[in-house]
């Protein structure tokens, strides 16, 4: 007869059984649709702010660092994506970085400050902040820089997570506190979404949400946004630059981004 521990494995291990190749998506897929229903207020009232900002030369400026840096990426200069998006990123805040560089940096109050003065922030400008547990001091000391300086702040946070988990600001704060609003990323503390059956620890999770969504919902707010700035004649949409004709269309949206974008010039 096993050990104690054994037969808590063997059990924990029968009920993770049913792991497969669609376990990640059978969790991801419902919870991509109910994020989006559960903000539709919040991206809405976003995407009308963009239809009024943008025609005026304001820009959408994004910030994340570690993995949520691939929010700002995903968003920037792509087929598909706005022309007035402007990432807030830094190499030594990008995970390629290594993790004990980026995870001392993100609890540095004032280290993604550099970052943001490079774009040259404007007052009236939008700031989109992504940070799954909202709680680490670079990027909530930055949601309060940008405050200060006239930009509409905005969360793309889990909820879930942050409240459970105290701020490392030393405000006490944490993103979601901090920010003119909030977009609910959903999910779950820590992350990872799927519980597996692990020998050493009895249970591990696996299958973050965090990319996914904040990618999702940024995407929902654009769409929608860009549909009315095209429909109204202010061209924005960049399109592939592997096809001959997106190739001469986005020159044409480079040279009028590159007045407010440094990485175009």
């Amino acid at each position: 007869m096993g050990s104690k521990d054994d037969r808590v494995f063997e059990t924990i291990k029968m009920k993770k059984s049913k792991i497969s190749i669609y376990s990640y998506a059978d969790t991801a897929l419902p919870h991509l649709g109910k994020i989006v229903a559960a903000n539709e207020t919040v991206l809405k009232k976003l995407a009308a702010a963009l239809v009024k900002g943008v025609p005026a030369g304001k820009r959408l400026l994004v910030f994340g660092s570690g993995h949520s840096a691939i929010f700002p990426m995903e968003l920037y200069h792509r087929a598909g994506g706005a022309a007035f998006v402007v990432p807030v990123v830094a190499e030594y805040l990008l995970p390629t970085a290594g993790p004990s560089v980026v995870r001392v940096l993100e609890r540095t109050s004032g280290a993604a400050t550099p970052a943001f003065n490079r774009v040259a922030p404007k007052k009236g400008e939008m700031l989109w902040l992504a940070s799954n547990s909202g709680i680490n001091a670079a990027v909530v000391e930055l949601a309060l820089e940008a405050g200060k300086r006239g930009l509409k702040t905005v969360a793309f946070t889990n909820l879930a997570h942050s409240r459970a988990v105290p701020s490392r600001h030393a405000s006490g704060k944490r993103l979601f506190e901090v920010c003119d609003e909030v977009v609910d990323i959903g999910g779950v503390r820590g992350d990872a979404a799927i519980p597996l059956a692990s020998r050493d620890k009895g249970t591990v999770s696996a299958g973050p949400l965090s990319t996914l969504s904040t990618v999702l919902l940024g995407n929902s707010v654009l769409v929608l946004a860009m549909a009315e700035l095209e429909k109204k004649g202010h061209p924005c949409v960049y399109t592939s630059v592997n096809t001959p004709e997106g190739e001469t269309r986005n020159r044409k949206l480079e040279a009028a981004a590159a007045k407010t974008d440094f990485l175009l010039r």
